[in-house]
């Protein structure tokens, strides 16, 4: 994607539709927050700006989990999200920037940060959940 805000709500719907299936409502809403966090604030705050630079995501589907990787513009500076997120309850509600890393660290099941080739990576992983055997035959007819 481009290293606009723009693109963000556009790449992140699609995300949406594409994990939906496999992380049903309730983890896909999670999904999306953490995913908006991070593009915005990449977009938002990466140092130095890289306003060419692209942000790269795979989407990963393992066993029990999705895992979102999202790879930072060439060039930008690291920042662990891991050693910056404030901790939600010492945020003032009424705050209107200062949650989003928290939010990150609250709604993703494993949050991991690093260099990957030459490039900032951030990895997310959100575990599936565990369908009951109705659910996993649903669609049949009995």
């Amino acid at each position: 994607m481009r290293n606009t805000l723009e693109d963000v709500d556009l790449l992140v719907t699609s995300l949406k539709d594409v994990v939906c299936v496999a992380l049903g409502p309730e983890v896909t809403f999670r999904f999306e927050i953490c995913v908006s966090e991070a593009l915005t604030n990449i977009v938002k705050h990466a140092k130095p700006k890289v306003t060419e630079g692209r942000i790269d995501i795979t989407v990963t589907e393992f066993d029990r989990t999705v895992m979102i990787e999202i790879f930072e513009p060439v060039g930008t500076d690291a920042f662990d999200p891991r050693d910056h997120a404030a901790d939600l309850d010492t945020i003032d509600p009424l705050a209107e920037e200062g949650r989003g890393l928290g939010l990150i660290m609250q709604c993703a099941d494993v949050v991991d940060y690093g260099l990957s080739g030459d490039r900032n990576r951030l990895a997310l992983q959100f575990a599936m959940p565990i369908k009951c055997p109705d659910e996993m035959h649903s669609g049949e007819q009995k």
